[in-house]
């Protein structure tokens, strides 16, 4: 029997590691030693899974009950880097008067990598246990100032989109999962991919064919444009 999945939730139901030479130690000798470990390469912009085994049963199937007194076998790591240009694109929306802010869910270090790599020198987070911590009041004050929202669940999502709103914000969220789908209701602009699921494209307003932050740019640009024109036009009719 063999599990994965975020590495605190696979240790809960370890009781042992294996080793290099692979013997077996209880899981409490090396659990420090893990979680340096986990800390390192999440620090480094990893994204990080834990793998653990035990004797399966031909007789039945292996069930979520079954998942208990396991072995720890070690992690497995993703590498997932940002664009090239993405740090430009950002600049240029902030140049506009867009400042960008971050929901994951991925664990806090990996999200403060993240925000290194694509400009912001020194990130601030908000967890999603501070934020299950905090009133709503609260949370539109904090909101303001962070730039980055990690290990956020899916259901806390919508309620960042409307603090900020709350705040005087004018809000575009961008999403291509069904997660993402009340959050996409709840902003002012729901914006999503031509790949994102089925669910994420019709809560949206606007689908992007293009997957690259330019177009937003683009597309901002555009629209100021077209607005100022419009309000002339309307001056202009009232004058006369």
């Amino acid at each position: 029997m063999i599990t994965k999945g975020a590495l605190n939730k696979v240790l809960e139901v370890c009781s042992l590691a294996e080793l290099e030479n692979g013997t077996t130690v209880p899981l409490d000798e090396e659990k420090a030693g893990i979680m340096n470990r986990y800390a390192e390469l999440s620090a480094n912009g990893l994204r990080t899974l834990g793998i653990a085994c035990k004797d399966g049963n031909s007789v039945k199937d292996f069930t979520r009950e079954d998942e208990k007194e396991m072995i720890f076998l070690g992690f497995v790591t993703f590498f997932d880097p940002p664009k090239a240009h993405a740090a430009d694109m950002i600049c240029n929306l902030e140049k506009l008067g867009v400042k960008l802010k971050i929901i994951t869910g991925d664990n806090a270090l990996v999200a403060n990598s993240l925000g290194r790599q694509i400009g912001i020198e020194q990130p601030v987070v908000l967890t999603g246990t501070d934020i299950q911590n905090m009133n709503d009041a609260a949370l539109m004050q904090r909101s303001a100032v962070v730039d980055i929202f990690a290990e956020v669940e899916p259901n806390q999502k919508e309620r960042i989109i409307l603090s900020l709103k709350k705040s005087g914000n004018v809000v575009g969220f961008m999403g291509d999962g069904i997660n993402d789908a009340s959050a996409l209701h709840a902003a002012d602009v729901g914006i999503s991919v031509d790949s994102a699921v089925d669910v994420a494209k019709e809560a949206a307003q606007i689908v992007l064919l293009n997957q690259d932050l330019e177009v937003l740019v683009q597309g901002i640009v555009e629209g100021r444009k077209t607005f100022a024109n419009t309000m002339k036009y309307i001056f202009m009719a009232t004058q006369c």
